[in-house]
């Protein structure tokens, strides 16, 4: 008998590599994704991107466990006696706009209440259908996360420059003098600043062409090791720090307006409103000693060209605004305002500051909250009155939400509180891939398609660039089944909603024929197109223009380098009469609140009066976001959320390095470990935000392995920068304890 082997040989499937922008944060570095068939094998820097060079932070490799996380929802769920269920699009989508137009037809418009989380602004589809929804709804009750954690950048941009998103960019790649407040770009590779995950790399080369570069922060982070130098500095007292270099400029006689002196006004009126601020309390204030103040002051006014330059230690504290404010009059004052190496403006491929200044002028106190008396700013209101809107009862009460992302119970002032707010409401909508501690008290769960299931361009971000450039980035999978991208759910939402609210037969068939319409002409690729092609470095309608096109991008995975920032003002200023105001109103009038504070002995009455004895500042860590703790390649091995204090601190309290610690505010108490260093200055300590995974009925398993400790169940959020209602996350009064550990009689 002859046995015959049959051998069959599977078609060898080559490996192939899609070239992307990393979303995860303002960085926009360019990555390349190794993938076979529909598995990701490894995510690389991409050499040939133009702004990162290869450059990439840990976080960019953990989006392959976002695409692969069993977690993440597929397909929508409803909450039906308590308890998750799975159901159609069309059921879903039924739910939510039923919700929607039933509560605003009995109860007004402002009954339903719409939140945007920080990461829509990476996410081109949502931000394209943001303000159709918010037209939609009808609603003044709009929040996001910008009133967390910087939207007195956006104060002061719009007081001082006319418009909310005219960004200052440090011209870093030019600078000779870099001065750094309350940030740490070596982990955040550039809050504000798009460097393409290298500023460390940056900072050596300012000290390369004979440059410098400080840092003032309360803690020696780890941007510090690739600085010149770094001071500490008491929490929520850089308003006077800055108020000491801009007095020492002008007593120097070293200020000086520049290219632009014809048109900046307010000049006199800075001078005589900072002169009582005397140097000695502002030495004793923040511990920087004034010769020290007077020296950085020389050398920045000095300096071939200089950035002051401060994050979120700067907005997350209760002079933000101030410290806002404060922080452009120095580079305006030194001449360094839309200058090579100053601060200066990218001008995007896809303009968006100039066409929303064709719209008209941003608003600011139009109208104000129920309850608290907030007042709006560019058509938003504060986060930290959205738990008593929806708790306190009365016309206008807030009874529904519509969630786009984020996570506010963990990253919002008192998360524990808006916990309890959201339970009270009658429906939740929530647009999210994962089941957080925000999403869980939703009534339906709308999930988002995954990162590499969709196109992307950075239709925001770009707001920040170091340089002039532009990149988009191809959809690399399709998705599972029947699957949604954030634009097709806003659209399809919109879709339903307005065919519910339309009544009579030529209403309705008018709402049909354009809801057809949209789904044919209007895509995310399409308006990116449109936008492109009739940008600053489009082609327009000529034909034979070698210009800036969606297929240029496309045949350019790397993306397009468009050249350095260049000088835009006065062309680009936005005010009404067309000048930098220097000293706004808006702001002198909050001098006399942060003066009786230091000044008139209100801080000395609070410390004697109080038993927190020491204050907590929040902070990044180098593998996470708050987002991204699902991840398990970015939360294995030693744990982050650790709480830092100083060995003075810690053996005053009995504290070793196995300790736990309970650590108190006036609103709550959460129980971390610590790590003793002499990293954070004396009287500090200092938590991760976005931690505290170990909230009931969520579904993120990494996460809940790793829960770590919520810094907003002890912050407050009636306690906030009274000027802008920004929340206060850094400097928040607290005291620590080891935990004491019950022994049995």
């Amino acid at each position: 008998m002859i046995t015959t082997t049959i051998v069959v040989y599977a078609e060898a499937v080559m490996s192939k590599t899609h070239f992307r922008t990393c979303h995860l944060c303002e960085t926009m570095c360019g990555i390349a994704v190794e993938y076979e068939g529909d598995k990701i094998l490894s995510i690389k820097g991409d050499p040939n991107d133009v702004l990162s060079k290869g450059n990439i932070c840990p976080k960019a490799t953990g989006l392959q466990d976002v695409h692969t996380d069993q977690d993440r929802l597929k397909a929508p769920i409803r909450k039906v006696n308590g308890e998750w269920q799975e159901v159609s699009w069309e059921e879903a989508f039924e739910f939510a706009a039923e919700k929607i137009v039933s509560s605003q037809k009995k109860h007004g418009y402002n009954s339903v209440a719409s939140y945007m989380g920080r990461s829509i602004a990476h996410n081109l589809g949502s931000l394209i259908g943001i303000a159709p929804l918010r037209e939609m709804l009808k609603t003044e009750n709009i929040f996001t996360g910008s009133t967390v954690d910087q939207i007195p950048h956006n104060y002061a941009w719009q007081f001082m420059l006319g418009h909310p998103y005219f960004a200052t960019v440090p011209d870093i790649d030019r600078t000779h003098y870099f001065l750094m407040l309350g940030t740490n770009p070596k982990i955040s590779n550039g809050a504000m600043m798009s460097t393409g995950a290298n500023p460390q790399k940056k900072f050596k080369e300012i000290s390369a062409r004979g440059g410098k570069t400080v840092l003032i922060d309360p803690r020696r982070n780890e941007s510090a090791d690739y600085v010149d130098e770094h001071h500490f500095i008491k929490p929520n007292t850089d308003a006077l720090f800055l108020i000491g270099i801009i007095n020492t400029i002008f007593e120097k006689g070293l200020a000086t307006p520049g290219r632009l002196e014809a048109h900046i006004k307010g000049w006199d009126k800075v001078v005589s409103a900072l002169k009582p601020f005397d140097m000695a309390t502002i030495e004793k204030i923040t511990g920087i000693a004034a010769e020290e103040i007077q020296r950085i002051a020389v050398e920045l006014a000095t300096a071939e060209s200089a950035i002051c330059y401060g994050r979120t230690g700067l907005s997350m504290v209760e002079f933000g605004g101030l410290c806002n404010w404060l922080m452009q009059v120095v580079n305006i004052i030194t001449g360094n305002m839309d200058e090579p190496g100053g601060l200066m403006f990218p001008l995007n491929a896809i303009d968006t500051v100039g066409l929303q200044a064709k719209q008209g002028q941003f608003t600011f106190n139009a109208f104000r909250s129920r309850v608290s008396q907030r007042p709006e700013f560019a058509g938003e209101l504060p986060l930290c009155v959205m738990a008593e809107e929806i708790m306190t009862p009365g016309e206008g009460q807030i009874r529904g939400l519509i969630a786009l992302s984020g996570n506010p119970v963990l990253s919002m002032a008192n998360g524990k509180l808006l916990e309890e707010a959201f339970d009270q409401l009658d429906f939740m909508i929530s647009v999210d891939f994962y089941l957080t501690e925000t999403t869980k008290h939703a009534d339906i769960i709308l999930p988002p398609v995954g990162p590499f299931e969709k196109s992307h361009y950075d239709l925001f971000y770009h707001t920040y660039d170091t340089i002039n450039w532009s990149k988009y980035s191809p959809r690399l999978f399709k998705p599972e089944g029947k699957g949604y991208t954030d634009f097709e759910i806003i659209r399809e939402l919109l879709k339903r909603v307005a065919a519910k609210r339309a009544s009579g037969f030529k209403e309705k068939l008018q709402v049909k024929a354009v809801s057809k319409l949209v789904d044919i002409a209007l895509t995310p690729d399409r308006i990116v197109a449109l936008g492109l092609r009739f940008g600053p470095y489009g082609p327009g309608l000529n034909p034979f223009k070698d210009g800036l096109t969606l297929k240029k991008l496309k045949d350019n995975p790397g993306g397009v380098y468009l050249g350095p920032l260049q000088r835009s003002l006065p062309e680009r200023i936005f005010t009404k009469d067309k000048k930098i105001d220097l000293a706004p109103d808006f702001y002198l009038d909050d001098l006399p609140r942060l003066y009786d504070r230091f000044y008139g002995g209100i801080q000395e009455q609070m410390d004697q009066d109080t038993e927190f004895d020491m204050t907590i500042i929040s902070r990044l860590t180098h593998r996470t976001l708050g987002w991204m703790h699902n991840s398990e390649r970015l939360v294995k091995g030693k744990h982050a959320c650790t709480l830092l204090i100083h060995p003075k601190d810690a053996e005053k309290r009995s504290i070793n390095q196995n300790s736990t610690v309970t650590v108190t505010s006036a609103v709550g108490s959460i129980e971390v470990p610590v790590e003793i260093t002499d990293t954070i200055m004396p009287g500090v300590v200092s938590l991760p935000h976005s931690w505290g995974h170990n909230r009931k009925g969520t579904r993120k398993r990494v996460a809940e392995a790793h829960p770590g400790a919520s810094l907003n169940d002890i912050t407050n959020e009636k306690v906030v920068d009274e000027l802008t209602s920004n929340a206060v996350v850094h400097g928040v009064p607290v005291k620590v304890e080891l935990k004491r550990v019950a022994v049995a009689s």
